[in-house]
């Protein structure tokens, strides 16, 4: 037979201490400290049930839901522009400030621009250039008229055209661009968003200088027309230059030239149009004397002899009688305008 050896010690412990996990009545008394102060606990951390899984994994699908509805807002609702204008202050001043300082050894779209083209700072750009223009414009032709004899006033045109003009250069280029590149599959990937943000933050040097336009130096007026258009062009030069450097070398150069000249142009039309040498107005001075039109008084010279061939046409007994009595009536009423004509007043 096997020996049986049973651990008497063991088994007594293990079954005091499931005496010990039995539930007992404890007084409420025993949680209160000798301050009178009630011990409580409080308990954050519960096993994950089945229930609350499926909580999660509904919210979870809710919220997938949302962010897919929202990514991707209509064209027609006003979320789709808001992220056009989503730039803080910083961004924009640190842009405008890039526009005018061209560097060959950087990129303004890659450095500045990218990955956050906006609408925001262009279109104030632009409709600043507008009133700055055509205010400085105005100011420009009543100080090269002050002290003449010449009367001044303000010409409301010119905020028309500064506004056709110059939001037609940022919309019209950037678009007229970008359809080239894409004709010709450009690989630099430029958007037409960041061409027209590039194009727009370069119209802000302008600002300024239609100010200092106002000064009537002509030298000094197309100095600032050169400086203008040679720091806001290099920097459109060197941005767009990589859009057009795969293509050919005379397809390339055309375009960078067009680029610059069409910049040049603004400037040059700015200069001419808003702040050249204003015209002559009527004077303030006018005559009081009547004006007296003569008109002559003697009969035309041909007339008698007008009359004298009508009346030999209406004796011609060959024509027919409607014809004869209207030929007698003309040369009647020819006859009264030439007496009432040649009569001398009483």
């Amino acid at each position: 037979m096997a020996d049986v050896n049973i651990d008497v010690e063991n088994f007594e412990g293990q079954r005091k201490v499931a005496d010990d996990l039995q539930f007992q009545d404890i007084p409420h008394d025993a949680f209160v400290n000798d301050k009178g102060k009630v011990q409580t606990h409080t308990f954050t951390d519960f096993p994950p049930t089945a229930e609350s899984d499926e909580e999660d994994v509904y919210d979870k699908t809710q919220l997938i839901k949302d962010e897919s509805k929202t990514g991707s807002p209509s064209f027609w609702t006003f979320e789709y522009y808001q992220q056009f204008f989503d730039v803080e202050t910083k961004q924009v001043l640190y842009r405008i400030a890039g526009s005018m300082v061209p560097s060959p050894r950087s990129n303004y779209l890659q450095t500045t621009i990218r990955p956050n083209p906006d609408l925001y700072g262009p279109f104030w750009i632009c409709t600043t250039l507008v009133f700055t223009t055509a205010i400085a414009g105005n100011m420009a032709s009543y100080l090269s008229v002050e002290g003449k004899d010449f009367t001044w006033k303000y010409d409301f045109h010119k905020v028309t055209f500064a506004a056709t003009a110059i939001f037609s250069y940022w919309w019209l280029l950037p678009a007229m661009l970008f359809g080239f590149l894409w004709w010709r599959g450009s690989k630099a990937n430029y958007t037409f968003l960041e061409i027209l943000c590039i194009y727009g933050y370069s119209l802000s040097i302008y600002i300024p200088i239609s100010i200092l336009w106002v000064v009537q130096f002509e030298w000094l007026q197309w100095i600032l027309v050169m400086v203008g258009a040679v720091m806001s062009g290099g920097v459109l030069v060197i941005t767009l230059w990589p859009a057009v450097k795969d293509d050919t070398k005379k397809t390339a150069w055309i375009v960078i030239i067009l680029i610059f000249l069409c910049h040049t142009s603004l400037a040059v039309g700015f200069k001419l149009y808003f702040f050249n040498a204003a015209a002559p107005q009527i004077s303030t001075q006018t005559s009081s004397a009547p004006v007296i039109t003569k008109f002559p008084t003697t009969p035309h010279p041909t007339s008698k002899q007008q009359n004298k061939k009508t009346l030999v046409a209406a004796t011609n007994t060959n024509l027919p009688k409607y014809t004869r009595s209207r030929l007698k009536n003309s040369t009647l009423k020819r006859n009264r305008v030439i007496y009432k004509t040649t009569k001398k007043p009483m």
